[in-house]
């Protein structure tokens, strides 16, 4: 009997031994490494490339005083680069000196002086700006800006001035100026304004420093090149003549209401 309880005896202290070293090696449960969750990749966006507008600016101050700046055309009038300390960008500006009298007469009141661009680009959308001041004019002081231009009788203008504190835009059509949409805004001498027009089809937005004065839709003329307009003895000048082209899907930019249209005779 002594001898199988000591067997027994013997055989518990290793059974016990074994389950020992098991809690010993095995780890806990709250230390066991879980299984680490794989991520899933995220797909990397590439953003869709903006287009870089094109944009032209002619600010007349590399160009000899008295002289036609580089890039540009007279068709009419004695056009020149003027020095005009006043000059939005110093020194120059781009414009007609006193004269041009008799011219005016002669020709019933009804003369444009104007100058185009020699590039022989046309454009079709785009924003067209300038800032613009008339030094004087016994009959006339207005100016403007032209854009679709085809040839010197057929065009758009965008033109303002003054006796008639006129903001108007006008199609030249064989030769006759045939006024589509104008509005009373105040201009006067020897004071600067920024004329603009967006064209973005057959539609026209027209503002006058940064204001939209009135909207115009028309499909006469779908593009061409763009100039300067003057009127009769005006000395208008230009300064930071700016265009941006506009790429084919670009929406019109939103604007204010317009202000209310009248209808004097520029």
């Amino acid at each position: 009997m002594k001898t199988g309880n000591s067997w027994l005896r013997s055989a518990a202290v290793v059974a016990a031994g074994i389950v020992m070293t098991v809690l010993v090696i095995s780890p806990a449960a709250h230390s066991r490494q879980k299984k680490k969750a794989v991520a899933t990749p995220t797909a990397t966006l590439t953003p869709t490339a903006t287009p870089t507008p094109e944009v032209h600016v002619w600010d007349f101050d590399q160009d000899k005083a008295g002289a036609v700046p580089a890039g540009w055309k007279p068709l009419e009038g004695d056009w020149q680069v003027i020095a005009d300390p006043s000059a939005p960008s110093k020194p120059n500006t781009f414009g007609l000196p006193a004269g041009r009298l008799l011219k005016s007469l002669t020709s019933a009141l009804e003369y444009y002086p104007m100058a185009i661009q020699t590039d022989p680009t046309e454009y079709s959308d785009f924003t067209l700006e300038a800032q613009f001041k008339s030094a004087g004019g016994r009959f006339d002081c207005s100016g403007g800006l032209i854009f679709r231009y085809v040839d010197d009788k057929n065009f758009y203008l965008l033109s303002a001035g003054c006796p008639s504190d006129y903001f108007a835009l006008s199609r030249m059509t064989n030769g006759q100026l045939v006024s589509l949409k104008q509005s009373v805004v105040p201009t006067d001498k020897d004071t600067w304004y920024r004329l603009k027009v967006t064209v973005q089809s057959g539609h026209f937005m027209c503002y006058d420093d940064d204001k939209m004065i009135f909207d115009f839709d028309e499909h006469k003329i779908a593009k061409g090149k763009v100039g300067l307009w003057a009127r009769d003895d005006s000395q208008a000048q230009f300064d930071d003549v700016k265009i941006t082209v506009l790429a084919p899907d670009d929406s019109a930019a939103s604007a204010a209401p317009a202000a209310p249209a009248a209808s004097p005779s520029p």
